[in-house]
């Protein structure tokens, strides 16, 4: 059984039936009936499709473009009611050598050259070669690299795009060969070279180290840092997630590291004796701010660090130990605003009164860590920004929530949300608070073509398009043609 792509959840649960696979233990009279049941299931399906678009043919036009497999008949045909820069990027389009030479003059040949659908061979390439956009072909990870198609076009790519693509065949050849023509900063910073130190040495001084510094791809380990002690960039490295960091590398090359960078990384083998190794090294303001470290009360409040902590940072921190004992005994030091946006505190109604006058709502209204409830929502609700909450993810939206709270809320954000509980009932409740254009733009909605048709007059055709395919990829040609065919106009 195919099901036709692009379709919504809901309209494809009938399947279209594939009429040449037939098990072959069913008797020749069974295998008739099966192939009647799956042909009036199709014809069923397929008058559906044709019912809806008869109803909606704007958004006919727009499917057609993004959804169907059009041949090089059906672009002759209907050329002048087409967007051609939307079709240069299909996938759908039946891409052929004689289809893109029929409509040469009507392709968006950037689009064209970015599209991984396309039928990618060094012969396709040669035959349009004078149309190509090359700098997007460059980067285009579809086509069928190798070191031969590389050169074959060798004048024509952008060798700076061609540095960064991680799909190219990345061998020692393919870079000997053409040391003269590669982009060597952009190839630093790539990770799909397969590198290692012969490859790093080899063309030691070709490299842009800060990008190598920084490439979380490379072999990094003890004996590779040494080996190029003298060309890190060492606030880079600093940062790396990907160098082993051990104690004994760290000790090493104490006097190299960037400790304001080095304090910031979560994957430090943190523990009191680490800390205590290298004190006079810290960063406290970047320390303070680390999930990584091994946080308790011991460690926050003890004599050696407790004044060296920066509290701003500390307050953003969602690894502590956060209760509300630790909320209320360091009352003065908490930055207020910077604890308000923290997820990580028990947040509680009685936490959020006790302490109503230094919070900042505004970042409360964006935090996640909130128990958001009908109720919450009611006790504070002169307090929020209500535009923040209709974003939330965090919120048990109901319609009677949106309802309770109707005039608060600001309905584009609620538009986008992809957390309501979206259905037919939803929209046709508030339906003339909505932003439209946003609603149209939603691809989780519960969409089918009865959504579409109940509120046919409100949405924006074009931008439905670009995601839901209403399954018209059900039509036949034949059926398609009629529905194109100019109507005539309405009498009078």
């Amino acid at each position: 059984m195919n099901l036709p792509s692009g379709g919504s959840a809901e309209n494809s649960l009938v399947l279209k039936p594939d009429f040449g696979t037939v098990p072959a233990t069913l008797t020749i009279a069974a295998s008739q009936r099966l192939q009647v049941v799956a042909s009036t299931l199709g014809d069923l399906r397929q008058s559906q499709v044709l019912r809806f678009f008869q109803n909606n043919d704007l958004l006919l036009t727009h499917c057609l473009q993004v959804h169907y497999p059009l041949v090089n008949s059906q672009l002759e045909r209907h050329a002048a009611r087409m967007d051609w820069r939307r079709l240069s990027a299909s996938p759908l389009v039946a891409w052929s050598p004689v289809l893109i030479d029929a409509q040469l003059d009507h392709w968006d040949w950037e689009a064209l050259s970015r599209n991984p659908a396309l039928p990618w061979s060094a012969e396709l390439l040669a035959r349009f070669a004078s149309h190509w956009d090359w700098q997007a072909l460059s980067g285009n990870k579809a086509l069928p690299w190798n070191t031969a198609l590389i050169l074959q076009f060798a004048k024509c790519w952008s060798w700076t795009t061609l540095s960064r693509n991680t799909g190219l065949p990345w061998t020692s050849d393919l870079l000997a060969g053409n040391t003269h023509r590669w982009d060597w900063t952009a190839l630093s910073w790539n990770t799909g070279l397969a590198w290692t130190p012969e490859l790093i040495s080899t063309y030691a001084n070709r490299w842009d180290w800060t990008g190598l510094s920084a490439n979380p791809s490379l072999p990094f380990d003890e004996d590779s840092v040494a080996q190029f002690e003298p060309l890190w960039n060492w606030t880079c490295l600093s940062r790396n997630t990907a160098v082993p960091w051990t104690q004994n590398l760290i000790e090493r090359w104490s006097r190299h590291w960037d400790w304001a960078a080095l304090s910031s990384q979560g994957k430090l083998p943190w523990s009191s004796g680490f800390l205590a190794q290298f004190d006079r090294y810290w960063d406290w303001l970047a320390l303070s701010g680390n999930t990584g470290l091994p946080w308790s009360l011991a460690l926050l409040n003890g004599l050696d660090y407790s004044t060296r902590w920066d509290w701003t940072a500390l307050s953003q921190n969602t690894a502590l130990p956060w209760n509300e004992e630790l909320v209320a005994q360091h009352g003065a030091r908490w930055n207020w605003e910077a604890l308000s946006a923290n997820p990580a505190l028990p947040w509680s109604a009685q936490l959020l009164e006790r302490h109503r006058e230094r919070l900042d709502w505004d970042r409360l209204s964006w935090n996640v860590g909130l128990p958001w409830t009908e109720a919450v929502l009611a006790q504070f609700e002169n307090e929020w920004d209500w535009s923040a909450i209709s974003g939330s993810a965090a919120m048990p939206w109901s319609i009677e929530i949106l309802d309770r709270f109707a005039t608060q809320w600001d309905w584009e954000r609620l538009s986008g949300n992809l957390h309501l509980p979206w259905s037919s009932a939803l929209i046709r409740r508030f339906i003339q608070q909505w932003n439209w254009a946003t609603l149209s733009r939603h691809s989780t909605l519960p969409w089918s073509h009865a959504l579409y048709d109940d509120f046919a007059q409100h949405w924006f055709g074009n931008l439905v398009a670009e995601h839901q395919s209403f399954d018209i990829a059900w039509l036949s040609a034949e059926t398609l043609e009629t529905l194109l065919e100019p109507r005539p106009a309405a009498p009078g």
